[in-house]
């Protein structure tokens, strides 16, 4: 049976969630811990900073917010892990976000798109390729910021297990990673998210979970024509 469109103004009119209550909790509460690691952290990494003299005396203030707020994101990256493995959507959204030959194909065909190769942009899933690498990059990042982390606070314990250099080399990659993740936020994930035509001057799905059935459409094609389908099958009591 051909599949059927929905009206112009039903477009606009129906939502749907694209991030449940718990995840949006998961974002704010990543958001937050980032923001707070990277304000205590760039004294340390860039110490002719101005933001230095924002401490001034309070430095031991510094050093607990930015231990409790790397604690935060440990258990945050825990709970991930938790969610994943043991909720449905989780498991299901792990599914749809793991890597993928239909990646590959989904980014040529956008290159070719952006080179006006072809007319139609590539019809992505719920996630598209480039929302799949800052999740993992996001996974990463945490491990190791987690780690090394742990290491430097510990640091007694870890001059005992490891020789210097290697100390001197998890202070590097600590405070790199943390640089690399900042600009990635900065330069990718904001202007991606927020700041683009068409979101500009704030997307609120990361608020309240929803969007329309036109972003959905024009930005997720592969997952508005799967709503479609479902939809049209609890009408009609058709599984096929």
């Amino acid at each position: 049976m051909a599949e059927w469109e929905l009206r112009e103004a039903d477009l606009d009119r129906i939502v749907v969630t694209r991030l449940s209550l718990v995840e949006r909790v998961q974002h704010i509460v990543l958001m937050v811990s980032f923001t707070i690691l990277i304000v205590t952290g760039i004294p340390l990494l860039f110490p002719d900073t101005p933001l230095v003299h924002v401490f001034g005396g309070a430095f031991p203030v510094r050093t607990f917010l930015h231990r409790f707020a790397g604690s935060t994101l440990a258990l945050l990256a825990a709970f991930h892990v938790l969610y994943v493995l043991f909720s449905q959507d989780g498991r299901r959204d792990f599914g749809w976000i793991a890597p993928r030959t239909q990646d590959v194909r989904d980014f040529m065909h956008y290159v070719r798109y952006q080179l006006g190769k072809t007319d139609e942009p590539p019809p992505f899933g719920k996630f598209n390729p480039f929302e799949k690498i800052e999740y993992f990059a996001v996974v990463w990042g945490s491990a190791v910021m987690v780690a090394t982390g742990f290491m430097m606070w510990f640091f007694e314990a870890t001059l005992r297990v490891f020789p210097k250099w290697v100390y001197d080399l998890i202070l590097l990659v600590h405070g790199y990673e943390a640089l690399l993740a900042f600009l990635s936020i900065i330069l990718w994930h904001l202007y991606n998210v927020h700041l683009k035509p068409g979101a500009f001057p704030i997307s609120r799905v990361w608020i309240d979970g929803k969007v329309t059935l036109r972003h959905l459409k024009e930005h997720h094609p592969r997952e508005y024509r799967s709503w479609l389908r479902r939809h049209r099958a609890g009408l009609t009591g058709d599984e096929t």
